[in-house]
């Protein structure tokens, strides 16, 4: 007699084995998500941790009595650092060298209403707070501060992100974190004016 293969039994013997295999697949995969780290874009931001721009240019002016470095920067507004706090910085430099800056995501140190203000012109510093020589790279630290009465224009609550524009009609955009701040940026509605100030640190290079 030729034997015959029941074939509702290999077909139920092939699910299983298809199940089973599939049950410890699915495990695997999800053991192995758990040992991975959370990706960035799931992390909340934070402020000052990373780099958002980065401008180069030229040195186009030392002026040691007033401890102030003129930088050209092409299709931008000339950079000016205050050097006064780290005079050391004009001995190490000459016109014509090269400047990178690059700047961490601002940070807002001030927010309040200020309705019935005057708009005005944010006022914009920039201080070396740290002379960093070395053999390989030379460069500075500085921090940008920017404050003002600017008017609102957008509020987005779920990335804390407070958007605005000064007296020159220019839009500007900074994320909120400290607490006290988030509060009062929660309660601003559009066309609303704003007492702000925050401020950005900034790493130079310098090179020949």
């Amino acid at each position: 007699m030729r034997f015959r293969p029941n074939t509702g039994v290999c077909v139920a013997r092939c699910l299983t084995l298809f199940v089973t295999i599939a049950s410890l697949s699915g495990a695997w995969v999800r053991e192995c998500r758990a040992q991975e780290p959370a990706s960035p874009a799931s992390e909340q931001a934070v402020p000052s941790g990373a780099s958002v721009d980065t401008e180069s240019g030229t040195i186009t002016l030392i002026d040691k009595k007033n401890a102030i470095i003129v930088v050209a920067v092409p299709l931008h507004d000339d950079l000016s650092f205050d050097a006064k706090a780290h005079r050391e910085v004009l001995d190490s430099i000459k016109v014509g060298d090269k400047l990178t800056a690059s700047y961490l995501e601002p940070y807002v140190t001030e927010l309040s209403p200020a309705n019935g203000a005057a708009l005005t012109h944010l006022a914009h510093t920039v201080k070396v707070t740290q002379y960093s020589p070395g053999a390989n790279e030379e460069g500075f630290h500085a921090l940008r501060v920017f404050s003002g009465v600017a008017e609102v224009t957008g509020v987005d609550r779920k990335l804390n992100l407070l958007t605005f524009e000064d007296k020159s009609g220019t839009a500007h955009s900074v994320r909120v974190s400290r607490p006290d701040l988030l509060k009062v940026m929660q309660s601003l509605a559009r066309h609303s004016r704003v007492r702000i100030a925050y401020e950005s640190e900034t790493t130079v290079v310098i090179s020949r």
